[in-house]
C-alpha cells in the first residue's frame, strides 16, 4: 500500500508540477501582449494630448484675429472658372486647343 500511495503522490505532484509550469507560460504570453498594448495606448493618449494643444492654440481667438490681420494684407483675385481643371487629363486636353495666331503682315525671315 505504501508504495502504490508514494507512486501516486509523485504522479499528482508531477501533474501539478507540469499544469503549473505551462500556465505560467501562458500568463507570461498573454502579459507581454498586455505590456505592448498598454505601450501602445500610453503613445496614443501623449499623440492625442498633443493633438488637443495644438487644436486648441490654433482655434484660439487670438491666434485667429492675428492670422486674420496678417491675410487682410494680401491681395485676393478670384480665378476665372475657366481656369479651374478638375483632372491633368482636362488640363493637357485645353493646352492643346491653345493655338498661336500668327500675324499674316509679318515678313517671313
Amino acid at each position: 500500500m505504501s508504495k502504490i500511495k508514494l507512486i501516486l503522490s509523485i504522479s499528482i505532484f508531477s501533474i501539478l508540477l507540469i499544469v503549473t509550469s505551462i500556465v505560467k507560460n501562458q500568463t507570461r504570453i498573454i502579459e507581454k501582449k498586455i505590456y505592448k498594448v498598454d505601450k501602445n495606448i500610453r503613445v496614443l493618449k501623449k499623440d492625442f494630448h498633443e493633438t488637443e494643444l495644438d487644436y486648441s492654440y490654433l482655434s484660439s481667438p487670438k491666434y485667429l484675429s492675428e492670422k486674420i490681420k496678417e491675410i487682410a494684407f494680401i491681395q485676393y483675385t478670384p480665378m476665372d472658372f475657366s481656369r479651374i481643371y478638375l483632372d491633368y487629363q482636362e488640363f493637357t486636353n485645353s493646352n492643346k486647343k491653345i493655338t498661336t495666331l500668327k500675324n499674316p503682315y509679318e515678313k517671313k525671315n
